[in-house]
């Protein structure tokens, strides 16, 4: 029984790892969106303020440079967690060990660059910290803005390092249950979801 428990904890610890830092992504993820919608409110109320009242949003553009960290950022881990970024089809119909085996390969690649990233954007909003660094036109301070980079960042690298654990996990065990890491999509699969939403707009109208 100790033995069946100490060969539980690795996935139990991941399992939960992955569930904590997900309820993180998540509530980013919908920081991210209600920037987005706040920014659409702000653009409209821009436009109909300068056309009818003649009346225009005081330093506009420079709130919206400093809010567009926020929906460019936050939102990345909770993308990677689900697997939304750009895929190729070409590894489709591969089995899903040598799969296992290329997306391990493509997240040690993003893991490298966004360490180095993580440190760029942080000596970035330093330096805009220590000199006052502030926006041309009424002079908002950059750094929070700044500051959002390598914190946005720095949750990716914890989805990528959950990752790595979860497809080494795979490769080491192929019948081992598939935790923090994007489900594999096989052609067929990818090919009957396309139909079926085809088809169910097609009801729609």
């Amino acid at each position: 029984m100790p033995a069946d428990g100490h060969a539980q904890s690795p996935p139990l610890l991941l399992r939960r790892a992955d569930a904590l830092l997900g309820h993180v992504e998540d509530g980013l993820n919908i920081i991210a969106a209600l920037s987005i919608f706040f920014l659409m409110f702000v653009g409209v109320a821009q436009i109909v303020g300068r056309t009818i009242f003649d009346f225009a949003i005081y330093g506009y553009i420079d709130w919206i440079e400093q809010a567009s960290s926020l929906f460019a950022f936050l939102g990345i881990a909770y993308a990677q967690r689900l697997g939304s970024h750009i895929g190729m089809d070409l590894t489709m119909n591969w089995r899903p060990s040598n799969r296992w085996k290329i997306e391990l390969f493509g997240v040690l690649m993003t893991f490298a660059i966004i360490s180095v990233l993580i440190y760029a954007s942080f000596t970035n909003f330093l330096r805009a910290y220590s000199i006052g660094d502030s926006t041309m036109d009424i002079k908002l301070p950059t750094w929070p803005a700044k500051l959002m980079v390598p914190l946005a960042l720095s949750v990716l690298w914890l989805r990528l390092s959950l990752q790595i654990c979860g497809y080494l996990r795979l490769i080491a065990d192929p019948g081992a249950e598939p935790i923090a890491v994007p489900k594999l999509i096989t052609l067929e699969t990818q090919v009957k979801d396309e139909i079926a939403e085809a088809l169910g707009r097609e009801e729609q109208r």
